[in-house]
C-alpha cells in the first residue's frame, strides 16, 4: 500500500485555503464600508476554489474586478495572494513568486502581522506542493504559528496547526503531528467553535495508523464519521483513502476495499489526476492481496493512464511500476516484471514502507530467476527496511505517548492553578457572603434600632406636644386669674370705657395666641404692648415701659413659639415690678447678633423675688423649657436661654435680665401641632370652654 497515499491532499490543498485566508484582518484605510467589503473578499474565496485549477482565467478577472472595488490596502493584498497561488499553480510561477515577494514586502513594510500570518501558511502550501519541499514548506508553516499563538488571532491558529500538522507527518513525525493535531483541537474547544474539526479527526487516524496504533486510529475515524454529509468533496476523498489505508495497515483487506470503492468514487468527483491515481493503485493492491488479479490488472490499467498526466511525479511513478512488476511476477511473467522493476527507478523520496515492499518483490523476482545471491541481497534489504518500519513505529508511538504526556501534565498543571484560583475564589466567595451576611444583620438591627428611636422620639413628642398644650392651657388660667380681672373691672367701672375696651383687648389677642405655637415676633410684642397697658395703672407712676427694635429687623419675618416674650414679661410683672415701691422699669431689646436674633428682657424691682421656673407660677417658665428643648433636637444650631439677676448700683433693687437666642432660618416644624391628638376630648372641651 502506498504510504504517501494520502499525498492527493496536497493535489487539493488550495481548494482549502480559502477556508485558511478568511477576511478579518485590519489594514489601512478601514471605513464603513469594510464589513461589506470583507464579505464580498470571504464570498468570492468560496465561490472561486473550484476553479484555481479549471478556469483559472476566470479567477484572475474576478481578481481583477474586485481589487479595483476594494479601499482597504489589507484587502487589496489578500486579493493578490489568491492570484500569486492562481500564477503558481498553472504554470507561471515567476510571476506567482513576484507576486508572493510584494506581498511579504507590504506586511513587513507595514508591520500587518495577520496577513503575514496568512502569508507564510499559504505560502507554505505553495512550497509544499509546487516545490514539494516538506521541510521548508514546515518552516513556513511554523512562522505562521508563531505569529498565530497571539491571543487576537487565535482563531486563525487551529487551521495553521492542522496544516503544521500535515507538514509533520509528511516529513516523517507522526508523533509531532499528532502534538498539533491535538493542539488544534484545544484552540477550537476554547472558542467554541467546530470549524476544520473533520480534518483534524481524520488527520489523528492516518497519523495513529502510520504509528500502528490502530484502535486510537479506529476511535478518531469513527469521531469524523457523522461529519462527512456535511464536507466537500475532496474531504469525503481525503478521509476514506485514510481510513482504507488505516484498514490496509491492520490487515482488514475486505473493509479497506470498501473504504477505497468510496475514496474512487469521490476521486472521480474531483477529476484530479492525483487523486484518480491514487485511488486505482490502492484498488489494484488490495484486490491483488485478496487474490482477484483480473481486478487488480483493472485498476492497475487506469493508474498507468492518469500517470501519464502526472509525468513528473517520480514516487508515484515508482509505486506503480513497482506494483506493476509484482502483479507481472504473480503470473510468472518474468520478463514483464523484471521491465517494469527496472523502469520504477529509486528516489530518496519513497518511504521505507514502500521500499520493504519494493526490495521484497525483487527478492522475489530473483529467487524465480533463480539468482539467489542478488535474490538474498534484496531479502537483506528488504529486512533491513521492515526493521526500520519497526523501530520507526516504536519510537514514533514512544514520542507520541511522550509528547501527549507533557501536554496533558501542562493541562493537568494549568487545571491544578485554575482549580487552586477557583478554590481561592469560592473561599473569597465564601468570606464575603459571611461579610455580607453580617453587614445585612448590622444593617438590619440599626434599621431596627433606628426605627424603634424614632417611634420612640415620636411618641415623645406626641406626649411633649400633648403636655405642652395641656400646660399651655393651664398658664393660660393661671396667668389671667380671676382675681386679676375682678380687680381690673372694679377698678374700671369706676373710671372711663377705655380700660374696659384695653381689657378686652388683652383677652382677645390672648384668646387668639392660646392656639397658636408659633407667632411672628410683631404679634407676640403687640400682645406683650397690650398686657403692659393694662398692668400700668397698678405699677404706678415710677414704672417706664421702654422698647428698642434694630431698624434692620423685620418683626414680621421673624418667627418665634408664642408667648415667649409675654411669659417673661408677666414673670416680670409679677414678680419684680407689681407691689414695688420705688424706680421701676421694663426694657425690651430686639438686635441681631452673629447669625442669631437676640430678644433680651430687663427690669428693675424687688430685689427679693427671682423671675424664673422656680416661681411659685413657673408653669409658663416650663412650658418655655420643653418647648425650647423640643426644637433644639431637630435643629443644629440651638435656641439660647440666659437668665441673669444682679444687684442695682444703688443696692436698692435688683436688676433681672433674660436673653433669648433664636439662630436665623431656625425650624420650627416640630411646633407644627394645631390641634390636640386625635381621641383627646377633654383637651378639646377645654379649649372650647376657654374661648368661650
Amino acid at each position: 500500500m502506498f504510504r504517501y497515499s494520502s499525498t492527493a491532499i496536497y493535489a487539493v490543498l488550495l481548494l482549502l485555503l480559502p477556508s485558511l485566508i478568511l477576511p478579518g484582518c485590519t489594514g489601512n484605510g478601514l471605513n464603513d464600508n469594510m464589513p461589506t467589503e470583507n464579505k464580498r473578499i470571504d464570498d468570492m474565496f468560496h465561490q472561486m476554489h473550484d476553479s484555481i485549477f479549471t478556469n483559472p482565467q476566470y479567477v484572475l478577472s474576478a481578481i481583477d474586478s474586485l481589487q479595483n472595488e476594494v479601499t482597504d490596502s489589507t484587502n487589496y493584498y489578500k486579493l493578490e495572494m489568491l492570484r500569486a497561488d492562481v500564477l503558481c499553480n498553472n504554470g507561471n510561477s515567476d510571476e506567482g513568486l513576484a507576486k508572493y515577494a510584494g506581498i511579504l514586502e507590504y506586511c513587513r513594510s507595514n508591520g500587518d502581522k495577520e496577513l503575514e500570518m496568512l502569508y507564510w501558511n499559504y505560502y507554505g502550501n505553495y512550497v509544499a506542493l509546487n516545490l514539494g519541499l516538506r521541510d521548508s514548506a514546515r518552516n513556513c508553516y511554523k512562522r505562521a504559528y508563531d505569529i498565530a499563538r497571539n491571543e487576537k488571532y487565535k482563531s486563525r491558529l487551529a487551521n495553521i496547526c492542522i496544516n503544521l500538522a500535515d507538514a509533520y507527518r509528511y516529513t516523517g513525525d507522526p508523533a509531532r503531528a499528532s502534538h498539533y493535531y491535538r493542539q488544534a483541537l484545544r484552540v477550537l474547544d476554547s472558542i467554541g467553535s467546530n470549524e476544520n474539526i473533520f480534518n483534524i479527526y481524520t488527520g489523528l487516524g492516518q497519523t495513529y495508523a502510520e504509528i500502528g496504533s490502530y484502535d486510537e486510529a479506529e476511535r478518531f475515524f469513527n469521531l469524523a464519521s457523522p461529519m462527512l454529509d456535511s464536507v466537500m468533496v475532496y474531504d469525503k476523498f481525503f478521509y476514506h483513502n485514510s481510513y482504507g489505508n488505516e484498514l490496509y495497515y491492520a490487515r482488514k483487506y475486505d473493509e479497506a476495499l470498501d473504504q477505497f470503492k468510496l475514496a474512487a468514487k469521490y476521486a472521480a468527483e474531483l477529476q484530479h489526476p492525483s487523486a484518480r491515481c491514487i485511488a486505482e493503485t490502492n484498488l489494484c493492491e488490495v484486490n491483488m492481496l485478496k487474490g482477484d488479479i483480473e481486478k487488480a490488472q483493472a485498476h492497475l490499467d487506469k493508474a498507468l493512464m492518469w500517470l501519464k498526466k502526472l509525468p513528473n511525479d517520480a514516487v508515484m511513478r515508482f509505486y506503480i511500476y513497482s506494483l506493476a512488476g509484482d502483479i507481472a511476477l504473480n503470473g510468472n511473467d518474468i520478463r514483464t516484471a523484471n521491465r517494469y522493476f527496472a523502469e520504477a527507478g529509486d528516489t530518496t523520496l519513497i518511504g521505507p514502507r514502500e521500499m520493504a515492499l519494493h526490495y521484497s518483490r525483487l527478492q522475489r523476482l530473483y529467487a524465480q530467476m533463480h539468482n539467489y545471491a542478488d535474490a538474498y541481497k534484496f531479502l537483506w534489504r528488504a529486512n533491513h527496511y521492515d526493521n526500520l518500519i519497526n523501530n520507526d513505529r516504536t519510537r514514533n508511538q514512544i514520542a507520541e505517548i511522550e509528547l501527549r504526556y507533557r501536554q496533558d501534565t501542562t493541562i493537568m498543571q494549568q487545571r491544578l492553578v485554575i482549580s487552586e484560583k477557583e478554590n481561592e475564589v469560592r473561599t473569597l466567595e465564601a468570606q464575603i457572603f459571611v461579610i455580607a451576611f453580617a453587614a445585612l444583620l448590622i444593617i438590619t438591627a440599626l434599621i431596627l434600632y433606628t426605627g424603634h428611636r424614632r417611634r420612640l422620639r415620636t411618641m415623645n413628642e406626641i406626649k411633649l406636644r400633648d403636655s405642652l398644650y395641656a400646660m399651655r392651657l393651664a398658664n393660660i388660667r393661671n396667668r389671667i386669674s380671676p382675681h386679676f380681672v375682678f380687680n381690673i373691672l372694679n377698678r374700671e367701672l369706676k373710671g372711663s370705657n377705655p380700660g374696659i375696651e384695653n381689657l378686652v383687648q388683652l383677652l382677645r389677642a390672648n384668646l387668639q395666641l392660646c392656639d397658636r405655637y408659633t407667632v411672628s415676633l410683631s404679634e407676640e410684642l403687640n400682645f406683650v404692648d397690650t398686657y403692659i397697658t393694662a398692668e400700668s395703672p397698678a405699677l404706678g407712676s415710677s414704672f417706664t415701659y421702654s422698647k428698642h427694635i434694630d431698624p434692620d429687623i423685620d418683626t414680621d419675618s421673624i418667627i418665634i413659639p408664642s408667648m415667649m416674650v409675654q411669659i417673661f414679661v408677666e414673670n416680670a410683672v409679677k414678680h419684680g415690678l407689681r407691689g414695688y415701691e420705688g424706680k421701676k422699669y421694663l426694657d425690651i431689646a430686639v438686635s441681631n447678633h452673629n447669625g442669631f436674633t437676640k430678644i433680651s428682657i430687663e427690669n428693675e424691682g424687688n430685689p427679693n423675688t427671682r423671675a424664673d421656673a422656680s416661681s411659685n407660677t413657673g408653669t409658663g417658665m416650663k412650658v418655655v423649657m420643653q418647648t425650647i428643648n423640643l426644637l433644639n433636637e431637630r435643629n443644629e444650631q440651638k435656641i439660647d436661654l440666659n437668665i441673669h439677676q444682679h444687684t442695682a448700683p444703688d443696692g436698692t433693687s435688683a436688676i433681672y435680665t433674660v436673653s433669648i437666642m433664636i439662630p436665623h432660618n431656625f425650624d420650627f416644624s416640630g411646633m407644627n401641632l394645631d390641634r390636640p391628638a386625635k381621641g383627646d376630648t377633654t383637651m378639646r372641651h377645654t379649649t372650647h370652654q376657654h374661648s368661650l
